[in-house]
């Protein structure tokens, strides 16, 4: 719970460390990476074994929300996309899960975006995934048992989230559990060897900071 506690606390406060800490402004894009990670302290992710996650990675751009269910959501680049993707699954499988095809009835489910937008939405619309999401369909979305995400009202374009999900445990509401949320503020900026360097390390360090999803 501490971790918990302290994870909010530094988003809350981005907009003070950056200024705080940077006085005359930061020199590099990776002084003001900022990680964070909140969960559902009463899952048993140690049940959990399998994992499944997208072939691509999408954008999130609050200015053009889908507004009907044959809506394709546009995607990160491929250079970035296969960072993203290979950092979740490299972590994922040292924790000691195994990945699967999502025929397979996976355990977990991640879903990993990128919000090209200064404001932070956590309950953006389900026909993002429409494309990917097994079963889904109209009516369904997002919850948080256990915790409730950051209301962060600013965050940099760029920034990557990752939610982990239950596809196994859908609410009577057709809710999926969202079970584990990790935050990277403002990652897809700067040249593109500098920005998949640290989409290694700040993948890593949310998955450092997360020792409950051990299985």
């Amino acid at each position: 719970m501490t971790s918990k506690i302290y994870a909010a606390f530094t988003v809350s406060v981005i907009a003070t460390m950056s200024v705080g800490c940077f006085p005359s402004g930061p020199e590099y894009f990776d002084e003001l990476d900022i990680v964070y990670t909140n969960y559902d302290d009463s899952y048993d992710f140690q049940s959990k074994n399998t994992f499944t996650i997208p072939t691509e990675v999408i954008k999130i751009d609050q200015e053009h929300l889908p507004d009907d269910p044959d809506f394709e959501p546009e995607f990160v680049s491929p250079e970035y996309a296969e960072a993203i993707l290979f950092s979740i699954r490299s972590n994922m499988i040292n924790l000691g899960y195994t990945q699967v095809e999502k025929e397979e009835n996976p355990d977990l489910i991640i879903l990993p975006a990128v919000f090209q937008t200064d404001e932070l939405f956590f309950y953006y619309d389900w026909w993002y995934w429409n494309w990917f999401y097994p079963g889904w369909g109209p009516g369904w979305g997002w919850y948080y048992p256990g915790y409730y995400p950051p209301q962060v009202s600013r965050i940099r374009t760029g920034t990557v989230i990752m939610q982990m999900t239950d596809p196994n445990n859908q609410s009577a509401s057709d809710k999926i559990p969202v079970v584990w949320t990790g935050i990277v503020n403002g990652l897809l900026e700067g040249n593109e060897a500098t920005t998949t360097s640290r989409i290694r390390t700040t993948i890593d360090q949310a998955f450092d900071q997360s020792p409950y999803l051990g299985n």
